[in-house]
């Protein structure tokens, strides 16, 4: 199975991504435990310009063992906030794409998160698997 976080944002490299993810049998128990992080810059760092090397589109995959409930949490903190904090005619979220799939690649959820570009997100998922 596979948990992706995607996004092509051209500013995403001002959000640092976190996603914790918890594999429970059927009686709720947790059986297995994933985390993963992609912090470009440190909190706080309030950077101008996107890092060297920083590719566009960003991708957190979390593969993990077939198990009857996942919960898992997407955290997205901004590291830098966005040059314009006004938000006349300024968009004022962009979108993060959640995936999840079995282990033949059919999707199981499939959700756009409308990211605070000024504030970041965290968001709780619980999906029953089997």
């Amino acid at each position: 199975m596979t948990l992706s976080i995607t996004t092509s944002y051209a500013e995403s490299w001002r959000y640092n991504i976190m996603v914790t993810l918890a594999m429970l049998n059927s009686r709720g128990e947790q059986v297995g435990y994933h985390s993963a992080e992609e912090s470009p810059l440190p909190v706080g760092s309030q950077s101008s310009e996107a890092p060297e090397g920083f590719v566009r589109r960003r991708e957190i995959k979390i593969e993990f063992e077939q198990c009857d409930k996942v919960r898992f949490y997407i955290y997205v903190l901004p590291n830098s906030l966005p040059e314009d904090t006004t938000l006349a005619g300024v968009e004022t979220t962009f979108p993060l794409q959640v995936k999840l799939t079995d282990s033949s690649g059919e999707t199981i959820l499939s959700e756009k998160l409308a990211v605070n570009r000024f504030g970041g997100c965290g968001k709780e998922y619980i999906k029953e698997l089997n």
